[in-house]
């Protein structure tokens, strides 16, 4: 997780505490839930294009994680998907509530960071507002990404997830509810992240780059009915990015000279996921616009899976592509496919393989990882 201020984080210290004191206290262990997560992942590429290294980074190269800058390289290594997640919920009464979750990541350095610290109230029984640190719910996975056994894949395709930005701190109003017969949920949201020494961007340049995402706002609307779950989401703000060569920082996106400092973003996604008997199919499709500096990306992904038993095996389609009318030949464009095979354990944990292969399109311009083939297994558990 990228560095974000202090004074956020002083703002959250006191949201902590009220957790531990919940913890601590024999008499109100009722009002307290524990929950948590790990993946103990492994992985190595087999083969690859790129024989030179991509910054600080071995090749040939597979990218894991863009928001956390994990690689794996072409030996076996365990750091970049590997994870424990704990989280604690407090009932401070029975319309409000505290939640903080701290994830350790073996990319990280197996230090702790909060993840996620945010009161919530029951306003109604259809409505929750919340305050606090949250995932910013970009992809129909964003809440429980880190959750390695709440999917199938070993990863979420990560020609559609990633970016440069993973939380946020700010408000929200979560509503439930019934329509005609549909599940409904819809999740409105405002808030901003700001990043230093951001992680995504180690993978694009050596000159390390914070970033700040402000005045986010949007919203997203998950429909679900027998078999099929629906998905759409959108998504504004402004984007900062600053250089920091040789300890100076200067503004790249984002022209304060021009009266503008910033350069605006739109996002917008939509999913359809089917679990029919034992067939399961996951799509999602997302954009970004940033069409202030002429660039846009278009990124999906298709698999198709079927239970056998424990077993699921599953094939998965991506493609990303980009167009950038400033630099035409550093644009990214990339397709992939992968094949997994999970066997579930028991209602707790799972085991899981996958083979991805990886073809690097990319414009002439743009220094990028190269195609590859890249294998990993990993152990996924929730308690």
């Amino acid at each position: 997780m990228q560095q974000h201020s202090r004074s956020i984080k002083s703002a959250l210290k006191p949201l902590c505490a009220l957790l531990l004191a919940g913890a601590a206290t024999s008499g109100m262990a009722q009002d307290f839930q524990l929950s948590g997560f790990a993946t103990l992942a492994a992985g190595k590429v087999l083969s690859g294009s790129r024989d030179t290294p991509l910054f600080s980074y071995p090749c040939p190269c597979f990218i894991a994680d863009y928001g956390h800058g994990a690689l794996y390289g072409p030996r076996w290594s365990m750091k970049q998907e590997s994870k424990v997640g704990v989280q604690g919920t407090y009932n401070i009464t029975p319309d409000l509530s505290a939640t903080a979750q701290v994830v350790a990541r073996g990319v990280d350095g197996v230090k702790g960071y909060l993840e996620w610290a945010y009161l919530s109230y029951d306003a109604t029984p259809s409505w929750t507002l919340q305050v606090g640190r949250k995932r910013l719910p970009i992809y129909y996975y964003s809440d429980f990404q880190d959750v390695g056994y709440a999917y199938t894949w070993l990863r979420p395709p990560t020609d559609i997830y990633g970016w440069e930005v993973v939380n946020y701190n700010g408000v929200n109003a979560l509503y439930r509810g019934d329509w005609g017969g549909w599940a409904v949920k819809s999740n409105w949201f405002a808030g901003r992240e700001d990043t230093r020494d951001n992680l995504m961007q180690r993978i694009y340049t050596d000159v390390p780059q914070d970033v700040t995402w402000k005045n986010i706002m949007g919203a997203d609307l998950v429909l679900n009915r027998d078999w099929l779950t629906l998905r759409f989401n959108y998504i504004r703000n402004n984007v900062q990015v600053w250089d920091k060569a040789g300890g100076v920082r200067t503004q790249v996106v984002g022209d304060p000279s021009t009266g503008r400092n910033h350069e605006r973003q739109t996002i917008y996604g939509a999913t359809a996921n089917i679990d029919y008997k034992n067939w399961l199919v996951r799509s999602e499709y997302s954009i970004f616009d940033r069409s202030s500096y002429s660039y846009k990306s278009k990124a999906y992904m298709f698999g198709v899976g079927h239970r056998f038993g424990n077993w699921t095996p599953m094939f998965t389609l991506t493609e990303y592509k980009e167009r950038n009318e400033f630099d035409p030949d550093a644009v990214q464009r990339d397709r992939g496919r992968s094949l997994t095979l999970r066997y579930e354990i028991d209602h707790s944990s799972a085991v899981k393989f996958q083979l991805d292969q990886f073809f690097d399109r990319s414009g002439p311009g743009l220094d990028y990882v190269g195609n590859s083939k890249a294998i990993s297994v990993s152990y996924d558990m929730v308690f």
